[in-house]
């Protein structure tokens, strides 16, 4: 009886957490195939060596897209790859004979090769061009053509992208950029706005290769560090995705030339789009006003993200509304309900990326906002204060008032505990994606381990009024389809005030929730979606057939330390059974949903999350 009992148990558990203790097949009959692409560092191509920029800000955008890859330091190896990516400039002193005959053989037999930049004319032939001219003073690049590369560059802010000078001209000088001169049998896939070519495609033998004339490093690295040359042509509220284009070009060329091709989806469950709801507490009505959203997001069975201002003193802006008693109240019932509470500075202080980093043993007692604003003292501070003022509290998101950014800012996050930071605009850094923050806003800084979701949405500024509502979500609508297509996520900032006796920013937040569920799409808090974005960025998998050739994905993880939101990205492997395993071989019980031609695999949202 005891034995039976046990089995029941062990049935449970896997109708809830959709696992199988059973291997599908022995080791012995699986054959690998490699989906993997390669990635060849210049400097390092004839051995070792340390990682350059260019080859970090690519292995960055592997990360972000989800896309498996493998380093090359071994040139001979080349073959295995489909497709090879490489970093760092190709010019004839740095690319040695021995690299240069390799790329050519590699081509010739039917390889793909996408590099950016500039080329030595010993690989001119490889790439179809004659000549190239660098230049700091070109401001826009135009796509155009059917390649298949091309294949997500559709939205007209995808089709010209900002190089700098957005919405206004503030320098002559921007990022360098590589217009060549095309050889005749080569495409021109992309002009300057000097009519130079920006990007180039060339058949050579059995093969292809793609020139693409920007840097990975100041095309998608730089902005992330706040240096776009203020190339956004809005700061919020619409569709920038000047580096998301760059590589969206990637992920294109990986799909168009791998059979199957995976990849990690970089939506919960892979779902068709992922909606991060959140809201910045900062006004005085604002506190007990949140449980409104609350009640709204309740009835679509979601949670968001209270970025909580602690302000206990008076100054000329407002009073010292953290003291009161119902507002910290506020916070509490938020938090015993399930709601997600970051930080929100203490002072929202408007300048503050000008401020001194100040001590960073600086706490409650010793704090002065109104005399020495500090970027230790407002991250600090506020973290201390709401973690000893709501019960079982560990605050680790954050978001700066105005969304001010200081230079160390991701520095003073990370050494306070923060995980998760929201505070730069998607239009500013021009990307929709999240990314891993340096700890430096400069290239040679190392990674931190704050992960930035960047701000897509926002009402603030006037833009949404009782006036606007039906414009305010018309817009909001576009840039959401805009990034799903792109499967990008998007970020909303709604502020609870001005509801006391109003309803509109309720209403337009609940017309985007309406249409996101319309859409099938994921809604959910900020630190959710964080801690599946840190589990997915230490997700590695191999991929297998078996003998009657289904797809095997096996995820280098146990079952139970891998996040149910974890999801796949299947294509080019129509009517292919594709079976998700752990690193035991234990069946995940995946479901599969067919969209624009590719197999989304995720699971259940009912199975548990950790």
């Amino acid at each position: 009886m005891r034995s039976r009992w046990i089995f029941l148990i062990v049935v449970m558990f896997i109708a809830v957490f959709g696992l199988a203790v059973t291997p599908v097949i022995s080791d012995e009959t699986l054959y690998p195939i490699n989906v993997r692409v390669g990635l060849i560092d210049i400097p390092s191509a004839g051995g070792e060596g340390h990682e350059s920029i260019e080859a970090r800000a690519l292995r960055r955008i592997f990360e972000i897209l989800g896309i498996p890859y493998e380093r090359i330091t071994d040139v001979s190896l080349l073959e295995r790859y489909k497709v090879v990516y490489t970093s760092g400039k190709l010019h004839n002193s740095v690319v040695g004979y021995e690299v240069t005959d390799a790329l050519y053989d590699y081509v010739e037999m039917g390889g793909v090769l996408v590099s950016a930049g500039e080329v030595g004319n010993r690989l001119h032939p490889v790439f179809g061009i004659e000549n190239y001219v660098p230049s700091n003073k070109r401001y826009r690049l135009s796509f155009r053509g059917n390649d298949a590369s091309l294949k997500y560059i559709d939205h007209v802010n995808e089709r010209t992208i900002s190089l700098g000078n957005g919405e206004d001209h503030f320098y002559d000088e921007v990022i360098w950029s590589y217009g060549y001169v095309k050889s005749q049998g080569a495409r021109t896939l992309a002009i300057f706005d000097d009519d130079s070519i920006g990007f180039v495609t060339n058949n050579y033998g059995r093969g292809k290769a793609y020139l693409l004339g920007l840097s990975y490093t100041e095309a998608v690295l730089l902005p992330q560090i706040g240096g776009d040359f203020e190339a956004q042509r809005k700061y919020v509220n619409s569709v920038e995705p000047s580096a998301d284009v760059i590589m969206l070009i990637i992920r294109a060329i990986y799909e168009a030339h791998y059979s199957p091709f995976v990849y990690l989806s970089t939506i919960p469950y892979a779902r068709s789009t992922a909606l991060i709801l959140t809201h910045d507490v900062d006004a005085q009505t604002a506190f007990v006003d949140s449980l409104k959203y609350a009640r709204l997001e309740e009835r679509y069975g979601v949670k968001s993200t209270f970025f909580e201002n602690t302000k206990y003193f008076v100054d000329w802006m407002d009073i010292d509304y953290y003291n009161i008693e119902e507002n910290v109240d506020a916070i509490r019932e938020l938090k015993n309900r399930g709601w997600d509470i970051g930080s929100h500075t203490v002072s929202h202080y408007k300048q503050l990326s000008s401020i001194a980093e100040g001590d960073p043993n600086v706490t409650f007692t010793d704090y002065d906002p109104l005399n020495n604003v500090t970027v230790q003292g407002e991250v600090r501070v506020s973290k201390e204060l709401l973690d000893r003022d709501i019960p079982e509290q560990n605050t680790i998101a954050f978001r700066a008032g105005d969304l001010e950014y200081p230079y160390s800012l991701v520095k003073v996050l990370e050494e306070s505990g923060y995980m998760y930071n929201s505070t730069y605009s998607a239009n500013d850094v021009l990307t929709a994606f999240p990314f891993l923050a340096l700890r430096e806003r400069n290239l040679g800084s190392d990674e931190s381990s704050v992960f930035e979701f960047p701000v897509t949405l926002d009402d603030a500024l006037g833009y949404l009024t009782p006036d606007t509502v039906n414009e305010a979500v018309d817009l909001w609508l576009e840039v959401i389809r805009a990034n799903r297509d792109n499967e990008a996520i998007t970020v909303l900032l709604i502020h609870p005030s001005d509801t006391r006796d109003k309803t509109y920013k309720l209403e337009a937040q609940e017309s985007v929730m309406e249409k996101i569920k319309e859409m099938g799409g994921w809604m959910g808090d900020l630190t959710t979606y964080g801690n599946f974005w840190r589990d997915r960025h230490t997700t590695l998998f191999d991929t297998y057939n078996d003998k009657d050739g289904a797809l095997i994905i096996r995820i280098k993880k146990k079952a139970e330390s891998i996040n149910p939101a974890l999801g796949f990205v299947v294509g080019n492997a129509k009517d292919v059974r594709v079976v998700v395993q752990d690193s035991g071989g234990n069946i995940l019980k995946y479901l599969s949903e067919s969209r624009d031609s590719k197999s989304y695999l995720g699971r259940s949202e009912k199975t548990q999350t950790r």
